[in-house]
Parts: structure tokens; sequence; C-alpha cells
């Protein structure tokens, strides 16, 4: 469980999350929705210890900044792109916590090798990082944080790069680690793929929590409207699966 209690982050006088309060369960999927500049990046990076708050924010009872034996797996939207690297090579990074870089045992390059087969990406793995494209390389960022069995993994908008069949095959991915006991917390600004996928939606609004709770409940919320100044309908198809669409303006 990770509780989070009267959660702040700021930047000189500015701040950018305030006053968070949140509890996300073990080995669910929890997704940050609302507008740019929200605050949803910050929140995952406060989450993964490496942005300074105040307040609480507890992982299985230990204060995140003080503990360093966590097993995190971060994508991030905007990753820094290493040169020389072969997309095989950028994946086992996954395992070098694990086994120490360029001691990767039989397992791991075993798990590896599945794991670019899941991704696509085995067609590309001796080509270098850096001549992907923007989905192929979104796809690398998932295929190396599922190389590191992660206990917990935070997505920021990890569909941000891909065509529709690539999104639905890579949250299909991610799905699969709750069976594996993972937690899962993302930001997505498709709150339609956020519906289908998780099971807890956190709407953030200026740096503040305006609603948390069970997908179906939030997404029919005023809140939700709210966080987005009244511009987006909810639909429910025949299958009674919910759609978000936006208003067009005039």
């Amino acid at each position: 469980m990770i509780v989070v209690e009267d959660l702040c982050v700021r930047v000189g006088t500015k701040f950018i999350l305030k006053d968070v309060n949140v509890e996300i369960p073990t080995n669910t999927w929890t997704c940050l929705v609302g507008p740019n500049g929200a605050g949803k990046t910050t929140f995952l990076k406060a989450l993964l210890g490496v942005t300074p708050y105040s307040g609480s924010l507890r992982d299985n009872g230990v204060e995140v900044f003080r503990n360093h034996q966590r097993n995190v797996a971060f994508v991030p939207q905007h990753p820094n792109i290493p040169v020389g690297m072969t997309v095989a090579e950028y994946v086992m990074l996954g395992r070098s916590k694990r086994d120490g870089w360029g001691r990767e045992s039989t397992s791991s390059r075993q798990l590896v090798h599945s794991i670019l087969e899941l991704t696509q990406l085995f067609g590309l793995h001796r080509q270098f990082v850096t001549s992907l494209s923007g989905g192929e390389m979104q796809r690398a960022l998932i295929a190396r944080a599922l190389a590191q069995e992660p206990e917990l993994i935070l997505l920021d908008e990890p569909t941000s790069a891909l065509d529709l069949h690539h999104q639905i095959a890579t949250l299909n991915n991610v799905e699969v680690l709750k069976e594996k006991g993972v937690t899962i917390v993302s930001t997505m600004h498709d709150i339609t793929l956020a519906a289908m996928y998780a099971e807890r939606i956190v709407v953030i609004h200026e740096g503040k929590k305006l609603l948390d709770g069970p997908s179906q409940s939030v997404i029919h919320s005023p809140e939700l409207k709210e966080a987005f100044d009244n511009r987006i309908n909810v639909f429910t198809l025949d299958s009674g699966r919910p759609v978000i669409v936006a208003n067009k303006e005039n």
C-alpha cells in the first residue's frame, strides 16, 4: 500500500502539488488524469524518490526518500536516449540492478529475449536505440521496465507515441504485471484508455486532488468535467464501456 498524506512539492514559491492525500492499493492499476500542468508527472517523480517533497509519502510503511532498496521501474515521457547502445542492450539495462551490467545470467538473457518478442522488438534488437521511431522507443522503454521485474512500475503517458494497435498491445503487456503482484501507477491523457485498464482514477487539477475512486465512478463525476473546464462528454457504448470525447470549440 502506498499512502500519500499532505504531499506538497514546491519550486521556489510555486506549489506544483499541494496537500495531496491518496491511498494506492498494492497490486492495482491507478491512473492519474488531468490537464497539462496539473502536476501528474511531478507526482510520479515524487513517488519515484527523485523529487523533494514535504508531507508524507510511504511505500509499504517506509518513507520513499529513505528507502533505497525499492525495485521501481520508471517509464518517462521524454527519455534520455543513450548513444551507441543497441535495443537489446538497452532492454538489458533492466537487469543491471539484479545482475550487474555485463554480468547478466543466462536466465536474464532468456527473459530479455522473451520480452523483446513480446513487445515486437526482436527484429530491431541489433539496431541502435537512436535509430528508433518515437513509437519504437516507447516500446523499448516498456520492455526495459518489464525486464526489471519491478514491484512498482510508474508510467508517464506510456501510449503517447504509439498507434492504436500498439497502444492496446502495450497496455495489455503492462496489465499482465498485476498478475505477478506489481503495483502500477500511470498518467494518461486518453481517459477512455485509463478507464479501460485502471481500477482507480485520481483526478488532479492545478496541483490538487479533485477526486479519486473506482474508475467507473470517477469518469461519470462532475469533478472530472470540472478538471477539463467542462469541455468533455462521456458516452456509454452498447457494451457498457465508456468513451470520453472532447467538445469541439467554435
